[in-house]
């Protein structure tokens, strides 16, 4: 067995220590060394592999999609995810495992996935009593024809009927739904709110016109399943949350798809026999199973829906680190705080963090720290070094919002 650091993983018997899956997962995720992925070629270059990134609208610190690059992409700025998927329209909105950020490429290949999802918003708005909603797509269509990109407030359509979940007005459930159609895309945001415009001017037609590339069901799942656990860079069959979506998360379909791949020896099975359980990856990941640890020292803030964290059981059984994003969670029921984010040094999950909503002109403020049992275990040397690079990981942390620099509020 090879110790940390030394570099390279030997298969034995298509088998995998913990150690060794989690040097794995760091350097499939770009998340050793910043080197790896710079600027708009960098985010590319890292949905080229994982895919895609969940969107989540919430701004403590950044967005979801924000906190995922600053952690990867060497010296990341908001600015350059606005251009890319905004100005560039190299990158779309678009849904995946939820709402995510991918590649405008990939569109082609979605196309079953928005006819599932307008099936499922139709049966959404019958169920609430809200069909009348149906009757105004047209309406909306011609007003954006005429007008350009409008944000849903742009439109005094009335409220829908009253139902206890579910948009309020009109026009925010006909724009949502032709967007999960796919008929409107998001031109732009103002803070979180969508505007949206014809799909049509926004993406090139060359890509609207590219008809799926599957010509059966078959080859359209073993594509998405590849995609799925390309996501994650390695995932076990059991049912979780890395399967949810259309078709993925059938566990009938999931058992004979993954069978099927690992007969065209598309996907690899390794054991774990640490924690009894199976990991299926890519074959043409496995290669990064013999490269070489290349860990730069910095700390990485990590996002609290970033790839690597998909799955909390399985963050649990392989990094020791049990994390639940706490926003949804009532505040006396909280065992941390309300937005906490976990903090990665090379291959372990040191600490978490809260902070305080950034406001520009301001220095970023961590309001709470807690460090790990691991870090509690450590040499008095290894604990000045994780301190350093934690130190100065706070430091690019706060550059990539624009802060003064950071500053502890209390101490926890």
């Amino acid at each position: 067995m090879k110790p940390e650091g030394a570099g390279g993983i030997s298969i034995r018997a298509n088998s995998l220590s913990i150690e060794e899956l989690r040097s794995f997962l760091i350097r499939y995720h770009s998340l050793d060394n910043f080197d790896r992925l710079v600027g708009k070629d960098g985010i590319k270059k890292l949905l080229r592999r994982i895919g895609s990134v969940q969107y989540d609208p919430l701004d403590v610190v950044g967005r979801n999609p924000d906190l995922v690059f600053q952690s990867r992409v060497k010296n990341y700025s908001r600015g350059l995810l606005e251009e890319l998927l905004y100005k560039d329209r190299q990158l779309v909105d678009g849904w995946d495992k939820e709402m995510s950020i991918y590649l405008t490429a990939d569109w082609p290949n979605f196309t079953r996935v928005r006819q599932c999802r307008k099936e499922s918003a139709t049966g959404t708005l019958e169920y609430r009593g809200q069909t009348e909603v149906m009757s105004f797509l047209p309406l909306i269509i011609k007003e954006i024809e005429s007008r350009g990109p409008l944000g849903a407030r742009e439109l005094k359509l009335g409220a829908t009927q009253k139902n206890r979940w579910g948009h309020r007005q009109v026009s925010s459930a006909a724009m949502d739904y032709l967007f999960l159609a796919g008929e409107l895309g998001i031109h732009g945001k103002r803070n979180a709110q969508k505007i949206y415009s014809l799909i049509g001017d926004l993406l090139p037609m060359k890509i609207l016109n590219t008809p799926e590339p599957f010509s059966t069901e078959d080859e359209f799942l073993e594509w998405y399943f590849l995609r799925r656990i390309g996501g994650m860079g390695a995932y076990w069959m059991r049912s979780g949350p890395g399967w949810l979506g259309y078709f993925i998360s059938d566990s009938k379909l999931r058992q004979k798809t993954l069978k099927t791949l690992e007969e065209k020896k598309l996907l690899v099975p390794l054991n774990v026999p640490e924690i009894n359980e199976t990991f299926y990856v890519r074959r043409k990941d496995i290669s990064l199973l013999n490269e070489k640890d290349q860990y730069d020292g910095a700390v990485r803030i990590l996002a609290p829906l970033d790839n690597l964290l998909w799955d909390r059981r399985l963050v649990k059984k392989v990094f020791g680190f049990q994390y639940t994003w706490e926003v949804y969670v009532p505040e006396k029921d909280r065992k941390f705080g309300y937005y906490v984010l976990p903090v990665l040094y090379k291959n372990n999950l040191v600490a978490r963090f809260e902070p305080e909503k950034f406001e520009e002109g301001h220095p970023l403020a961590v309001k709470n720290w807690w460090w790990e049992p691991f870090y509690e275990k450590c040499s008095v040397k290894e604990k000045r070094e994780i301190k350093d690079a934690v130190a100065k990981g706070l430091e690019s942390f706060a550059r990539y919002l624009g802060a003064d620099g950071w500053m502890k509020k209390q101490r926890s």
